[in-house]
């Protein structure tokens, strides 16, 4: 190290220590108008004091002085002493003494020497000094070992209105609200218009009893026309105890977007070691901005980052990309790997390590959202995804969109809306992650579609009432081979074309809304690997549905309180004959889950592959209680069922091997479907239970259930506590048939956001899976929110899975976060929890706003 770095160093490191610039002072709160008060976090307010404005000529000059005594001049200069005060439009200013010096040509005051006990006040701004200098002509003004006081963010603009010119107005006496800075300089000027330039300063939003942090400054100027401050060699200091230094610091002093670098993030994890990250935020354009975070990963090299944001008459959207050469870290992992499964004969292992073999150490990351509204009638949307390789999710986290686990969505949308016809033009495929895996586990690939068109016609209010709709889909499916499969699955076009009409009849208390139409299908197929299958496949089902209902209604009273009780039946019949569909192979089709909207569906399956043979009939009651005066509801409950005449024919697949609904499960042959019910109480307006149930009369247990319980009596509090049972439903237990308990998803949910104190709040959630004993998410925060500055620290534990390359062990991905912010300054950490916690019902953050 040279000897000018290290004089340079040795220099940073004792202007640190030097004597520092006292704040809290009692006497400094009482001349900035501080008033103590025990109604905010702040322990008191500013109060700005009633004075006049008076009328402003027109060529905005002097218009009243006065003073205990003086000595006028109408050419030279003037001496006021004694409780000096110059009042103008929008302005006051009162000294111990004035000299007061005219224009020799037109004989009036252009400037003004102030001395001894000078204030300056402006609305929302007061400054304090020994001596000043004041400038009528070009409005520039200055003040010597100033103590200043000015407000950066108005909660209410309306606050402090400056009077029209042409009249006179009164301040009255007023709280000041709002982000409010004050400090001490050694000399205060001001050249533009709402630009303060400080020279020797203290900065602070902290109240002036009792100033946690402050800033000190060889300089600082702060502009609200720009809405930025920055300062040059500023030291933070809290309690007096310098903890940064830095030659120059640029920040907001409100809310608008400016470009600048934002407060640098850093931590340390398993992955990634310790890092550092620096983000740059560009405002490009008042519809445009990008952020750019170089991040350096001591494991692994540096990162880039960049999120770009637009927003245009007819678009909206996100772009973020990340790129990190020649990752070692990963590099070093494919090396291990290769040594650890070149040996093994599964295939699936293999051809899951060459995919690891044969990726790149540069690591990268893509992924575009976009909204547009062209006209009134087109519109598309965007959601595309991509990660350079198999194990990016596991490495850096998700900050894509992932349809499923390790499933990363591309999609692409065109539609078109008018009266009658509405159309979708639809690009969508996934990215399929496979990791590597000891046992030969692969992650099945998904069909892409490639196109989908989608166009449907609606003609309602037609002759006789009948009203007449089509559906058409036409796609075509491709799909990559899963790694390891011996074989590809078919693939090839699809054409659904579903005409229909209905009649719907509407009486007072009754509704009947019969209905007809029939599913005309072609598939023409490729890579058909069962030769019984043909290659070209037609369909042609018929369906007639018919839904009637009542709606009764009657005035109740319940413990002194008005309610409208409604009773809603509903009767809801299908007949769909019998086509067999066994040749046709699955694209996009599963069986739906059954709830209690579902019982009122023709199609007991999603998608087009398959259409449910059904004779049936589906029987609902509905309740509801609604408040007569607010009309909001108070109570809704339903209940329902499905009676079969006739046994389900049509099933998902051909064998019990491949899925649960194949030929000859007795469940297809039941009578009863289970019944479905669902509940809504509001017990109060913070109170709130919520349920549904699916119970097997046939079994005679309950399939599926939830409860859920929620208690808010404000933003700032909630409690949410819920319980979850899925038979069967548990993915990773390692049972996936069979009616026993072993696989039955047993999970309570219990979460919270609660203030402690009036500054000390904290959040939680606990998530437990009982049937494997194991908690599915762990995440608590404690957050110390006062009135200039605020901390929060949280830490997570999230189930992400087993690995069965080592005996299931359960997989966590862990996070902690630690967060500062100076309110006036700007926040500084190891990141951003917001995302977490917003999985915490009822949770409303209000870290780092200013009171």
């Amino acid at each position: 190290m040279s000897a000018r770095k290290i004089v340079l160093t040795i220099g940073l490191i004792i202007s640190c220590f030097l004597p520092q610039m006292a704040l809290s002072d009692d006497t400094i709160a009482k001349d900035l108008g501080w008033v103590k008060s025990d109604e905010n976090h702040c322990g008191g307010y500013y109060l700005e004091p009633s004075f006049a404005y008076p009328v402003q000529l027109e060529n905005g000059g002097l218009i009243e002085t006065t003073g205990q005594q003086g000595f006028f001049s109408f050419h030279g200069t003037s001496v006021l002493e004694g409780k000096v005060t110059i009042n103008r439009a929008g302005q006051q200013i009162t000294a111990n003494k004035a000299f007061l010096y005219r224009d020799p040509a037109t004989g009036k005051i252009n400037a003004i020497d102030l001395i001894g006990d000078v204030h300056l006040r402006e609305p929302n701004t007061l400054i304090i000094g020994k001596e000043g200098h004041y400038n009528f002509q070009t409005n520039a003004k200055s003040l010597t070992d100033a103590t200043y006081r000015t407000t950066m963010l108005l909660k209410n603009k309306a606050a402090a209105p400056t009077p029209p010119v042409s009249q006179a107005a009164t301040q009255k006496a007023r709280k000041v609200t709002g982000l409010t800075a004050w400090g001490k300089a050694y000399q205060f000027s001001q050249t533009q218009p709402k630009v303060y330039d400080l020279t020797n300063v203290s900065y602070t939003t902290c109240p002036p009893t009792n100033p946690i942090w402050h800033v000190q400054a060889s300089h600082m100027v702060l502009n609200k026309n720009t809405g930025r401050g920055y300062a040059t060699h500023a030291r933070i200091l809290i309690k007096n105890i310098p903890v940064f230094y830095t030659p120059y610091i640029n920040f907001p002093i409100d809310n608008r977007r400016q470009t600048g670098f934002l407060w640098p993030r850093f931590g340390i994890s398993n992955k990634q070691g310790p890092y550092f990250q620096a983000p740059f935020y560009w405002n490009m354009a008042p519809n445009y901005d990008m952020t750019i975070t170089p991040n350096i990963l001591t494991k692994r090299g540096i990162q880039l980052s960049d999120n770009f944001r637009y927003l245009t008459e007819t678009s909206s959207g996100n772009i973020d990309l990340s790129v990190l050469p020649h990752d070692q870290f990963f590099s070093d992992f494919q090396t291990a790997s290769k040594e650890q499964f070149s040996d093994s004969t599964d295939p699936t292992t293999q051809s899951e390590l060459n995919r690891l073999l044969s990726a790149t150490s540069t690591r990268t990351s893509f992924f575009w959202r976009d909204n547009s509204q062209y006209n009134d009638h087109w519109s598309s949307h965007v959601d595309f995804n991509y990660a350079s390789d198999d194990y990016y999710l596991q490495d850096f986290g998700s900050g894509l969109n992932e349809s499923t686990q390790n499933q990363l969505l591309q999609q692409g949308d065109l539609y078109y809306k008018s009266d009658h016809w509405n159309f979708t033009g639809r690009v969508q495929g996934y990215q399929t992650l496979n990791p590597i895996t000891e046992n030969g586990t692969a992650v099945a690939t998904q069909y892409r579609r490639l196109p989908e068109l989608v166009l449907s016609g609606d003609y309602p209010d037609q002759a006789y009432g009948l009203e007449y709709f089509i559906d058409n889909d036409i796609t075509h499916f491709d799909i990559l081979k899963t790694p390891g499969a011996t074989t590809i699955p078919p693939i090839g076009n699809r054409i659904n074309v579903q005409p229909g009409f209905n009649l719907p009849l509407y009486w007072p208390y009754f509704y009947m809304n019969p209905r007809f139409q029939v599913a005309l299908t072609d598939y023409n197929l490729q890579q058909v690997s069962d030769t019984d299958t043909p290659a070209s496949i037609h369909r042609a089902v018929p369906i007639f549905d018919v839904a009637t209902g009542l709606s009764l209604y009657r005035n109740i009273n319940l413990f002194g309180q008005g309610f409208q009780q409604t009773l809603e039946p509903q009767i809801y019949y299908t007949y769909i004959p019998y086509r067999d569909q066994s040749d046709i192979p699955i694209f996009d089709t599963n069986v739906t889950t059954l709830t209690y909207d579902q019982l009122f569906n023709y199609n007991r399956f999603s998608g087009l592959d398959r259409i449910g043979d059904a004779n049936q009939i589906s029987a609902g009651l509905t309740t509801r209680l609604i408040d007569r005066e607010t009309g909001l509801e108070k109570v809704r409950a339903a209940i329902g069922e499905i009676v079969y005449f006739a046994d389900r024919r049509v099933t998902l697949c051909n064998s019990a091997s491949e899925c649960s609904d194949y030929p000859g499960n007795p469940v297809n042959s039941q009578r009863l479907s289970p019944a479905s019910g669902t509940l809504d109480y509001h017990v109060n307006p913070v109170w709130k239970v919520s349920g549904n149930a699916i119970w097997n009369p046939t079994t005679k247990q309950v399939d599926n259930s939830t409860i859920g319980l929620n208690y808010q009596p404000d933003p700032l509090r909630a409690i949410n506590l819920g319980y979850g049972f899925a038979r069967n439903g548990d993915p990773f237990s390692g049972v996936s048939t069979g009616n026993t308990s072993d696989n039955n998803l047993k999970l309570t949910d219990f979460s919270f956001s609660w203030p402690l104190t009036r500054d000390i709040s904290s959040v939680g959630r606990w998530s437990h899976d009982w049937n494997t004993n194991h908690f599915q998410d762990l995440i608590y925060g404690v957050q110390y929110d006062a009135c200039c500055w605020a901390v929060r620290i949280v830490a997570s534990r999230t189930f992400v899975g087993v690995d069965p390359s080592n005996n299931n062990t359960l997989l966590y991905d862990s996070g902690f976060y630690i967060q500062f912010a100076l309110k006036g300054l700007g926040n500084v950490g190891s990141g951003d929890p917001t995302s977490l916690l917003s999985t915490i019902g009822g949770y409303n953050t209000q870290f780092g706003q200013e009171y």
